[in-house]
């Protein structure tokens, strides 16, 4: 009775209250397959063991002739004669009347020794005249122990439910039998297979809908066929082919229906587990209104079920067995059928071309080319979509196939835009083995220039786009192509100069280019004279391609400029505006289907958080970016990835950790164009070496960097932390010469961009350093940048008081830095604040590596436990990621480390663990509904 305990828990009181005398009746409703028969037979069994003399039947479809006969046969009563036909009464006395009469003496005579418990089933089939005789029959021993249960099934037409109502209305308690929930059907799972089910097993039995019946079936049928296979107490998965106990089940629910009804059914199942009564009725040749009665017998028998908008089976285990029991010749038949069919009336591209490839054959060129219309239609809006079916096009073209070439690079263009570059890439080598044209082979370089960009290989970008440009003859949309690959992959490169004379070169001829490449132009140029540090005119021209990106096509869209108007607005800590443009950039990456790119906003969003002082969040986000960056080997953003994992490793004092993040960076661009995105990993790796072996191992690393700080400003345009730090290790160091070279730069680039007040402080901040200068410091430490700056400023500030004499105020402020750090999760930075004030005879509580355990649901992080009770409530990864405001896959990852510190591998283990600690399942704190 797996997940029938409130019900189960009703029968047991009106069982209590009839062994005191007082009767009761229990309606029970509900689809086949839900368990109401087991219910009745649990229940009889139970009464009996408790002293009721159970009186159980059921009725049978179509053989009902005498009203309650399946009471008499419990009763082992013979009904009245004159229902038998062996006597005709002459008084006429209403035979019904005698009929309830003797039923009636017959339950008095048991009630005189027990408590009855009367239970039938099936009373959906129940003729009028019964309906009436066990309304007269109940009415009759109201105030007799005896307890009613009375079972109907909801999807078939009858007299019961009109018995239920009126039942009802006099006091009896009716329930309904419902699908069982997820957590249930796990337990069911493990019961019938002995050992926990793996998510994967459970997403298998996810297919019956929590019906009990079909669940049970599939779980035996995949049992006995030995479709699992059990080690270390868990149960996984073998084989995905429906059980043939389930097969047998759906052809005999089909043998019941009309000829009719089960062709439209066999047909219908291959348009998809949902469809619309129009494709069914275009399928089957006629108009939706004749397939009425069909449709309807569908319905009765549970096969179908209507929704707002389309049919559906009721049960996916259901849908996939009348598929599979399809002779395979006749189903691919069909989905030719349907492709076609769709393309015609102009319905969803990819839905009329994933059925074109389910009933294509090799080679078969007409179908091909309504596949090649489907996936083009499907490339500008998902490429995601696109790229698969792009793919197999491919593979089902003849090599003489004149529009193979044009398939193959459809396919490139969808599984580069998809971020599948490996898949593009192969593509791409291998039609290069084949001969052609030269311009044939120019357009291959071309988009494989773009691939190499975006896999990281800037310098191998290059070579590939000039290679195709120095073709002659390229069509306009092609040179836009190679220029616009050669322009992403200059700017990729350590030497600026060069993308910065091609940027400025378009838009002066922005006449003779796609506006993609004008867009784009202006993103590359704003990005070099933002790290100039012409901080104004980057903002503005960065501003004005979003705006015309905006507006513009989905290639244009496709450029993305708010991905880096997010990062100039971080570095200036307007972080608020840049939330709101990763989300929008983040919005557009998705709803273009653009994947190649779909690192960036988890990457930047990762940034906002470090700079915020959300370390947790910080994180989660930035290996999400990580691992996307890994899953589809797009590397743009891995190092700024690396770059914030590794600073929040170095502020909570995990040197090993962010040392070894730095390494693998290292080590993945090894052979990559060196950029000014490693950089950022060169500073945190200059930072942590400070930490580790001192500063004067630190300025080994970044000496070079201080007399050229006036070229790259990027260093200080990046992090207005940069500059206090570069003068504080130099000063450590003993190389004041550097210190002011640092500060010098900081001053220079704070004169020149007066409207920033972020860079200002910064310069304030070195000054402050480098002159012991506390007036300027108590500015820094009150204007900073960031709270994390601001507590950093505070810290010097209160280092140059302690200098000075000033022991009161130099305690205040290094309070203050203490709180900052503290704030931001800075641990290793909040520790050397003790220690310092300790040293100054001030005592606060020592700092503990670790504030939560490693493992447990105490080992979870604020936002690790919000994650992990939406889940438990059962929303998708989908609704907590619009709920929580970050990405899908920061939920994953989320998950992935809940999962980790708690041992468990699914969300139904999570849902339980999280009730186990009595846990409130509703919103959780700080969660807020606008």
């Amino acid at each position: 009775m797996r997940g029938r305990e409130p019900e189960w828990h009703i029968l047991i009181q009106l069982l209590r209250a009839a062994e005191n005398g007082r009767g009761g009746t229990l309606l029970v409703e509900g689809e086949p397959g839900t368990g109401k028969s087991l219910l009745l037979a649990e229940a009889a069994s139970h009464a009996s063991r408790q002293g009721f003399l159970p009186v159980t039947g059921r009725v049978e479809e179509l053989e009902e002739i005498i009203p309650l006969a399946p009471l008499f046969m419990a009763l082992d009563e013979l009904p009245p004669r004159a229902w038998r036909g062996e006597e005709l009464l002459h008084d006429g006395q209403d035979p019904r009347t005698l009929l309830v009469e003797r039923l009636r003496r017959r339950l008095r005579r048991c009630l005189a020794t027990h408590p009855v418990l009367v239970g039938l089933d099936d009373l959906q089939w129940a003729d009028p005249a019964s309906i009436a005789a066990l309304r007269m029959l109940h009415w009759e021993l109201t105030s007799e122990p005896i307890v009613w249960l009375l079972a109907r099934c909801t999807l078939a037409d009858g007299h019961a439910e009109r018995l239920f109502d009126l039942l009802e209305q006099h006091g009896a308690t009716r329930i309904e039998l419902r699908p069982l929930a997820g957590d249930v059907v796990a337990e069911v799972a493990a019961d019938v297979l002995g050992a926990v089910p793996h998510p994967d097993l459970l997403a298998r039995a996810a297919g019956a809908g929590g019906n009990p019946f079909l669940l049970t079936e599939l779980l035996a049928g995949l049992r006995e066929e030995g479709a699992v296979e059990i080690a270390d107490g868990r149960c996984r998965l073998r084989s995905a082919e429906t059980p043939e106990r389930v097969r047998v089940l759906v052809r005999h629910l089909l043998g019941g229906l009309d000829r009719d009804t089960r062709q439209l059914v066999e047909a219908a199942a291959v348009l998809g587990r949902s469809f619309s009564p129009e494709d069914a009725a275009d399928l089957m040749g006629t108009a939706p209104a004749t397939l009425l009665p069909a449709f309807e017998e569908a319905m009765d028998a549970g096969i179908l079920v209507a929704t707002d908008e389309a049919l559906e089976f009721r049960h996916e285990i259901v849908w996939q067995a009348v598929v599979a029991a399809l002779p395979p010749p006749m189903r691919h038949a069909l989905h030719h059928q349907i492709g076609k069919i769709l393309l015609e009336r102009g319905g969803v591209p990819v839905q009329a071309a994933r059925h074109l490839i389910e009933g294509i054959r090799r080679g078969d060129a007409r179908t091909l080319t309504g596949l090649d219309q489907a996936v083009t239609e499907v490339l500008a809006s998902s490429p995601r979509a696109a790229a698969d079916l792009a793919v197999q096009a491919v593979e089902l073209s003849d090599l003489a196939d004149p529009e193979r070439f044009t398939r193959v690079l459809t396919a490139i263009e969808a599984t580069t835009e998809a971020g599948r570059l490996t898949d593009a890439g192969n593509l791409v080598r291998s039609a290069l083995a084949r001969p052609m044209s030269a311009l044939a082979a120019a357009e291959l370089r071309c988009a494989l220039s773009g691939i190499l960009f975006m896999g990281g290989q800037a310098a191998e970008a290059v070579a590939e786009a000039e290679t195709a440009l120095c073709q002659p003859g390229l069509s306009g949309h092609l040179r836009d192509r190679a220029t616009l690959a050669r322009l992403y992959a200059l700017a990729e490169l350590a030497d600026s100069h060069r993308a910065g004379e091609e940027a400025e070169a378009i838009l002066m001829a922005a006449e003779r280019h796609g506006e993609a490449v004008v867009v784009a132009a202006m993103v590359v140029l704003a990005t070099i004279r933002w790290d100039s540090g012409r901080l104004a005119d980057g903002l503005r021209l960065v501003s004005e391609a979003v705006h015309r990106a905006r507006e513009g096509s989905v290639a244009v869209r496709r450029t993305h400029p708010r991905l880096a108007l997010a990062s100039m607005l971080t570095d200036i800590r307007r972080l608020d505006e840049a939330r709101i443009v990763v989300r929008e950039a983040g919005e557009e990456v998705e709803s273009l289907g653009h994947s190649a790119w779909i690192t960036g906003p988890a990457v930047l969003r990762a940034r906002v958080e470090l700079v915020a002082g959300r370390p947790d969040e910080a994180v989660a986000e930035g290996q999400a970016g990580l691992d996307l960056a890994e899953t589809l080997g797009t590397h743009l953003f891995s190092s700024l990835a690396t770059s914030v994992l590794s600073t929040v490793a170095l502020r909570r004092g995990d040197l090993r950790g962010a040392a070894q993040r730095i390494e693998d960076d290292r080590a993945r661009l090894a052979r990559h164009a060196a950029t000014t995105t490693p950089a950022r990993c060169a500073m945190v790796a200059a930072q942590v070496a400070e930490a580790r072996d001192g500063p004067e191992t630190a300025m080994k690393l970044v000496a070079h960097l201080y007399p050229e700080l006036r070229e790259r400003r990027w260093i200080l345009t990046g992090d207005p932390a940069n500059a206090p730090w570069m003068v504080r290790v130099a000063l450590a160091a003993g190389d004041r010469s550097s210190a002011g070279l640092a500060a010098a730069a900081a001053e220079d680039l704070a004169d020149e961009n007066p409207g920033f007040r972020t860079v200002r402080t910064a310069a304030t901040h070195a000054r402050g350093l480098l002159e012991g200068d506390a007036e300027a410091l108590v500015v820094a430490a009150g204007e900073g940048a960031d709270p994390w700056a601001r507590a950093s400023a505070a810290e010097d500030l209160g280092v140059v008081l302690a200098a000075a004499g000033d022991r009161q105020e130099a305690v205040r402020r290094l309070d203050q830095a203490l709180a900052g750090y503290e704030e931001t999760g800075s641990t290793r930075d909040a520790a050397r604040l003790r220690r310092r004030l300790r040293r100054m005879g001030v005592r606060h509580r020592h700092w503990a590596t670790a504030d939560r355990p490693v493992c447990g649901w105490a080992s979870l992080t604020d936002t690790e436990r919000t994650v992990s009770l939406l889940v438990a409530q059962g929303w998708t990864n989908r609704q907590v990621a619009n709920q929580m405001f970050i990405s899908v896959h920061t939920v994953a990852f989320h998950l992935r480390q809940i999962f980790r510190k708690l041992g468990i591998g699914s969300r139904v283990e999570l849902t339980r663990l999280a009730v186990e600690q009595g846990r409130d399942l509703g919103r959780p704190e700080g969660m807020d509904h606008r």
